[in-house]
């Protein structure tokens, strides 16, 4: 075999080798990708179908080109092998011919590595070229009429610029002096081009006009231009002059102007430059309008003119017929004077305001039945506070709570709805053809019942007989502590004796039986006993008595029955 041949021979196995080598580690990456594909998605048996489809479609895709350059490798190999047979002229042009397209076939090495590198190749230029460019800095260049007249941070600095020319220009009678056309466009700066600043700008497109134009201060309120000094000094002196001896009344702070004053200097029109006098007189001035005052409530006629510095005569003169009180709600006319530049002063006072009481109703055994009655009167509580009122203009414009400290807690009203329902058979003659008329502090003790024998009487009686059947509950008259309850041998038979925390005490006696217990305590209304006949009794009766530190008192006194109503009872039952 010659030299020729051999090396053909090799070349071929290299190329084969190659491609196999190529495939194997594409194979590889592959089993990789899948392995990981199966640990994440592990459950979704589906999905992992659809990503194995999706890999063997990309592993064809890549090797491709691969796979057609081993089969056109292992086709000229035979053709090699056959030419070989042939002579020796077939076989070099067979070796040539296998050369050729290895190389620069339409799937060769080279048009491989072409289709391979050159969008890497693009990519990077590309990178390349964005870095490149980020590390210049940019702005806008500003063209006009002609000539770059300089460069902005953004074309928010032209657009202000371009306003604040056309305030400037305000004052000339010409309006289309200057022309606002201006040509913006983006460029990489250099070390000696500066920014501008809109207000430089303004003074550039100014003197790149044919207006009459010379150095001075602009005044600007607001950021509204309302004019030019050629100094500054004087206009602000005298603005302070006019702070220094502002009359206020107490102690105030913070003295100033409501509005932002600002002094640009820069090129203005000649004719927007207004001699100092002229404009000290035009930013002290004030004006008069009238206006409509609604009155609120505690407002007099003279508290109105006092807030408005108004005299009387003139308050009078524009509401024919006032009244020196006011309605609250009504409309006066008024005189609001209102300064070019108003002065605002804040001043810190301390008010005490009101706190209402609530009111609440609670049903209570203390009243009757159809009884309404206060039980706790109201107060309403106080609250100290320091705020802080803002003045315009000597006029409240606002104010704000600093501190506020409660001194004194409302106190809610209590009004009682009677459920106290014990009464006589008759409250109007229950008591000896009348009602009882007295303080009402007890109530009355039985449910039903009239009195049979008053107090002291002929035979020196301690309290009132109540007459009513055998069985009639008897209820407590008051809350109070039961100190005894069951038998006494002193002629009360079964008796219940309440001591109440005001030091009185109440005792009900003959009773039938008795159904509280000694230390229990009871509210009133609460059952006790029941009437009976025991002891030295004669009729069915309850002996009722009011003691108050151990004196027996006449229980007529204590007892009310003009605002019972059987009706009332009826309806709480």
């Amino acid at each position: 075999m010659s030299l020729f041949q051999k090396l053909g021979d090799i070349a071929a196995r290299i190329f084969v080798r190659a491609g196999l080598c190529v495939s194997k580690f594409a194979a590889a990456i592959l089993l990789a990708l899948i392995k990981g594909a199966k640990f994440v998605l592990d459950d979704f048996e589906e999905l992992l179908k659809l990503t194995g489809n999706g890999v063997i479609w990309l592993w064809k895709e890549l090797t491709k080109s691969f796979r057609e350059r081993v089969k056109l490798s292992n086709d000229y190999s035979r053709k090699i092998r056959r030419a070989k047979k042939e002579g020796q002229k077939e076989y070099w042009d067979a070796v040539l011919r296998f050369i050729g397209s290895f190389f620069l076939g339409e799937n060769g090495v080279f048009y491989t590595v072409f289709n391979y590198t050159m969008p890497i190749i693009c990519l990077a230029f590309l990178v390349g070229i964005i870095r490149y460019g980020s590390a210049f800095e940019y702005g806008i260049a500003v063209e006009y009429n002609g000539h770059e007249i300089g460069i902005i941070a953004s074309e928010a600095d032209f657009d202000a610029a371009s306003r604040d020319v056309q305030q400037r220009i305000s004052y000339s009678e010409n309006e289309e002096a200057v022309d606002m056309t201006a040509k913006l466009s983006l460029r990489a700066i250099s070390d000696s081009d500066k920014f501008v600043t809109a207000g430089q700008l303004a003074d550039k497109m100014l003197a790149a006009s044919d207006e009459d134009l010379t150095e001075a201060y602009g005044i600007y309120i607001d950021g509204d231009f309302i004019g030019a000094v050629s100094n500054k000094n004087a206009v602000q002196d005298a603005l302070d002059d006019r702070l220094l001896n502002y009359d206020v009344k107490g102690i105030v702070s913070d003295v100033s102007y409501v509005n932002k004053i600002e002094y640009t200097k820069g090129i203005y029109l000649r004719s927007s430059v207004k001699p100092d006098k002229d404009t000290i007189e035009l930013l002290t001035s004030k004006k008069e309008k009238q206006r409509v005052y609604v009155a609120q409530a505690g407002d007099n006629i003279v508290t109105v003119a006092q807030k408005y510095g108004m005299d009387l005569d003139k308050i009078n003169e524009l509401n024919p017929g006032i009244d020196t009180s006011l309605r609250d709600g009504q409309m006066v006319n008024v005189i609001e004077t209102e300064s070019y530049l108003p002065i605002k002063y804040v001043q810190e006072s301390d008010t005490i305001s009101f706190l209402d009481y609530e009111t609440v109703e609670v049903e209570t055994s203390a009243l009757n039945v159809g009884v309404r009655s206060i039980l706790q009167k109201g107060e309403r509580g106080e609250k100290e506070s320091k705020i802080e009122v803002t003045y315009v203009d000597g006029r409240e414009a606002s104010r704000k709570v600093l501190s506020s400290n409660i001194t004194k807690n409302p106190v809610v009203e209590t009004i009682g709805i009677g459920t106290y329902s014990a009464m006589p058979d008759n409250p109007a003659t229950c008591f000896f053809g009348s009602p009882l008329t007295g303080s009402g502090k007890f109530g009355w003790p039985l449910d039903g019942g009239y009195v049979s024998d008053t107090f002291i009487s002929d035979r020196n009686h301690k309290g009132l007989d109540i007459a009513a059947p055998e069985g009639t509950e008897i209820y407590a008259a008051d809350e109070g502590e039961v100190v005894s309850a069951g038998w006494n041998s002193g002629g009360y038979g079964n008796v219940v004796m309440i001591e109440h925390p005001d030091g009185y005490a109440t005792v009900y006696g003959h009773m039938v039986a008795v159904y509280a217990t000694e230390g229990e305590y009871v509210q009133r209304g609460q059952l006790i006993g029941f009437v009976g006949n025991t002891g030295n009794s004669f009729g069915d009766h309850c002996h009722f008595e009011v003691r108050y530190q151990g004196i027996c008192l006449d229980p007529a006194s204590f007892l009310n029955t003009t605002d019972m109503n059987r009706d009332d009872k009826k309806n709480k039952e």
